[in-house]
């Protein structure tokens, strides 16, 4: 990389290549959780409760409402109740381009309001994992290997988030079903980061999960406007019922930072805010859920 990128913040051509020399060079140097990357969760997190709070969801009130709180492996879970361990996905290319594009003083926003950042660039249509983001999904094992009662796997579309569960549980790989679920993929629309490939192919790249749950061979959900907070809250929401239906007890559900924060900020009442919080990167919380029906009204 040459010194006169080093001068202020770069081109985008620059920027790319400057990308791909540190992917290369330093990766398997790299801890976990970069500087760069927690300044990026601080700022994410804020941009994403403003606008939470912009589009009047937080507070929403249902017929079911769910209440959480953490979970530890062994303890009782009381009838009607779920638990879920809730995965975000290890780094991407989108996260580590979102990273430098920030080192090179470069404001990013991922609520839907950048019409040149990193998040909607043509190339990162379901970008994959990094080599951080693998080694931070296979850094999950022993928490996995741990929680032996987990009997279904649930995954979004996104290569990212598929990948993570691969690597961070491939002991449930033939133990257990796998199901890929469109209402846990990331807030969609805009960003091309958050486009799903086409169901063909993502059969084809992972053909030990059930598919049947997308319903079209195309992304039929993505569009050129971000999807509203109200829209990801629902079928956050959507998830939650479908989930208290299913026979299973414990589910790892590996999804995406925005989605979870929307879930747990805006569908779920977590007895301790931590919970709420922003998940890192490759970060796993085991919660227990339980529902309560809204009184009838005769």
């Amino acid at each position: 990389v040459g010194s006169g990128m080093r001068t202020g913040p770069p081109g985008t051509r620059s920027l790319l290549v400057f990308a791909l020399a540190v992917g290369v060079s330093t990766s398997m140097a790299s801890p976990l959780y970069s500087e760069s990357a927690k300044a990026t969760a601080r700022i994410e997190s804020a941009q994403h409760y403003e606008e939470l709070k912009r589009q009047g969801v937080l507070g929403l009130k249902r017929d079911v409402s769910v209440r959480a709180r953490r979970w530890e492996a062994g303890a009782t879970v009381p009838e009607g109740g779920k638990v879920v361990h809730l995965i975000r996905h290890g780094q991407g290319f989108h996260n580590l381009l979102g990273d430098l594009y920030r080192d090179f003083g470069r404001e990013v926003d991922s609520t839907g309001k950048d019409e040149e950042g990193p998040y909607v660039r043509p190339e990162l249509v379901d970008p994959p994992l990094t080599a951080v983001g693998r080694d931070q999904a296979k850094a999950l094992r022993p928490v996995t290997a741990s929680l032996s009662g987990i009997d279904l796997v649930v995954v979004s579309p996104l290569a990212r988030a598929i990948q993570t569960a691969q690597l961070a549980a491939p002991q449930l790989r033939a133990k257990v079903p796998w199901i890929g679920h469109p209402d846990v993929a990331e807030n969609s629309g805009k960003n091309t980061c958050d486009k799903r490939r086409l169901k063909s192919e993502i059969a084809d790249d992972f053909p030990y999960i059930d598919w049947n749950l997308l319903e079209s061979e195309e992304d039929d959900k993505w569009g050129p406007t971000r999807e509203t907070a109200r829209s990801v809250s629902d079928r956050g929401h959507a998830f939650l019922l479908w989930l208290r239906a299913r026979p299973e007890t414990q589910v790892a559900v590996a999804t995406h930072s925005a989605w979870l924060f929307s879930l747990l900020n805006t569908c779920i009442t977590c007895d301790d805010p931590e919970l709420a919080s922003w998940f890192m990167t490759g970060e796993l919380r085991s919660l227990l859920l339980e529902y309560v029906d809204a009184p009838r009204v005769d």
